[in-house]
């Protein structure tokens, strides 16, 4: 029996997709090739471009404040110690104590002047700090114990500092505020300046039963150029990006390996973005991190 050219033609077409699709159904990939596919469907949204492993004394490291030239202030949760810490160096290079032992969590700095927050509310302002001369006062706020305070941002164009409850807020439970410290009056305004909604649709994937554990903000801070304020979680990290006038634009779950407990957040003038990490059996860190 004789075929045509064309028909034979036809015939080999027709046993090659017939193979292709007999391969495609018996294929089983290989356990690492499945983590290469799995890999790729879940890229990150942040490269750390750099990474400080910090000296015993700051093992509990809690908050973090650009200085300028490569320096960063910090604090950890149980001295009333500013450490300035030098990036060039990877050392501390000056330690100022400033108040007895307590929990504090938070710092920032403005001007000439260090504002330390201890886990009640408390504010500790601590004039000219880099001076040997240097005052301390601290302001009470309305929050308390059971707030549970770890977050203190300077807001320069407002002349304020911006804090939240990573617990319970003092007056919501399906949402947490964030709170404004004016810093002519040194008081600390009822009302929000920007809400945390937690029924908002960007906290659909994260949502948990008790809504008002959703997210815990462990810092706050604003971006220098957009002016976007940025609120970090510490127990299962994540990153908050709210557009200026407090509306949510973008929710970044970060990988628990490399932000081991996530309690620091600053910017340099640059906006480039350092995030610190609290130490358990490994030192703890200062990561330089790049949103994608």
């Amino acid at each position: 029996m004789k075929f045509k050219k064309v028909e034979i033609s036809i015939i080999l077409v027709v046993l090659i997709v017939i193979s292709g699709i007999t391969l495609t159904f018996n294929y089983s990939p290989t356990q690492n090739e499945s983590l290469s596919i799995h890999e790729n469907k879940s890229e990150k949204s942040y490269q750390i471009l750099q990474q400080w492993e910090l000296p015993k004394d700051l093992v509990e490291i809690s908050g973090i404040s650009w200085l300028g030239n490569q320096k960063i202030a910090c604090v950890q949760d149980e001295e009333g110690i500013i450490y300035i810490y030098n990036l060039k160096t990877a050392k501390i290079e000056k330690t100022i104590e400033f108040g007895d032992k307590d929990d504090f969590e938070a710092i920032t700095i403005f001007n000439e002047n260090a504002y330390a927050l201890r886990s009640d509310g408390t504010i500790f302002e601590v004039k000219n700090y880099n001076n040997s001369d240097f005052k301390t006062r601290k302001y009470d706020t309305f929050m308390e114990g059971k707030n549970n305070t770890e977050s203190l941002a300077l807001d320069v164009k407002n002349n304020r500092l911006l804090m939240a409850a990573k617990d319970r807020d003092p007056f919501s439970k399906k949402s947490k505020g964030i709170y404004a410290f004016n810093l002519e009056t040194k008081k600390l305004q009822k009302k929000p300046v920007y809400h945390l909604n937690f029924e908002d649709e960007i906290f659909d994937k994260v949502r948990k039963k008790k809504i008002k554990k959703t997210f815990s903000p462990s810092e706050i801070a604003v971006h220098p150029q957009t002016q976007e304020i940025y609120v970090l979680e510490g127990k299962k990290p994540k990153l908050l990006i709210l557009n200026p006038d407090g509306s949510p634009k973008r929710l970044i779950e970060l990988d628990k390996e490399e932000f081991r407990q996530p309690e620091g957040m600053t910017f340099a003038p640059n906006g480039d973005l350092y995030i610190s990490n609290e130490g358990k059996k490994e030192n703890a860190t200062i990561l330089k991190v790049e949103l994608k």
